[in-house]
């Protein structure tokens, strides 16, 4: 058995800014290479010559578990109603440092529903243009400080640890601070995009409302390079 193979948890699918939740499978552009039949009377050998012509990008199917208050279902929903052009991005897990981006539209969305099975829903999006498959995991955080009182990072902060916990908050909110040169960062809040972040700066307050936890996610981005996703649960005292 390879022991180069890495599980697929923790792979992310988002539409525009915002993640689309509670995903239990996601596939991929399925690039193929139409040809043009370009044999001739000349043909050597009796063997039919061929060119390439259009490349399909194909289609990305995706499933998982219907969640009406999830953001970026809401969206994946409102694309296939206008029928737009949206930006998508499945974002790997960060040790096999790939990503693919590209562009398409929402040709299908159902929901289903079975015995014995939690509602589901699937959904289809057909690839527009060229997608990028990217190589080159970015270079990720070099410092994560979670600020609010009574509050503990656990594990201490890694570049190469992606999960954490901040526990015993007794403040009503808390700020975050990523610090890593040269790379775009952004904050999002329970699955929903909440601001660019500045390296070394701490984020905007973030309440906890009523909720008794937050989770929090970093995505931390190399021009050229995959994105390194962190991710911090915040949990009240």
């Amino acid at each position: 058995m390879t022991k180069r193979a890495t599980r697929s948890v923790g792979t992310k699918l988002k539409i525009g800014l915002n993640f689309i939740g509670d995903l239990s499978s996601i596939g991929s552009p399925s690039i193929t290479q139409e040809e043009i039949d370009v044999t001739t009377l000349d043909s050597e050998d009796g063997y039919r010559e061929f060119i390439g012509g259009f490349k399909d990008p194909g289609e990305v199917s995706i499933s998982g578990f219907f969640v009406p208050s999830d953001l970026g279902q809401a969206d994946l929903y409102a694309a296939m109603d206008s029928g737009d052009v949206q930006d998508f991005e499945i974002i790997y897990p960060p040790q096999l440092g790939a990503s693919w981006s590209f562009q398409g539209i929402v040709t299908q969305f159902n929901v289903t529903s079975e015995t014995e099975e939690a509602i589901g829903f699937e959904a289809t999006i057909r690839v527009s243009g060229k997608p990028k498959l990217n190589f080159g995991a970015s270079s990720g955080l070099t410092d994560l400080i979670v600020t609010g009182a009574g509050g503990v990072l656990s594990p201490v902060f890694d570049n190469g640890t992606y999960f954490y916990t901040f526990a015993g908050v007794t403040d009503p909110s808390f700020t975050v601070t990523a610090t890593a040169a040269n790379h775009t960062l952004k904050l999002y809040v329970d699955g929903q995009f909440q601001e660019d972040l500045t390296s070394g700066q701490p984020s905007s307050a973030i309440p906890f409302e009523t909720a008794e936890s937050r989770k929090v996610t970093i995505i931390a981005q190399e021009t050229g390079k995959t994105s390194v996703v962190y991710e911090v649960v915040v949990t009240k005292a």
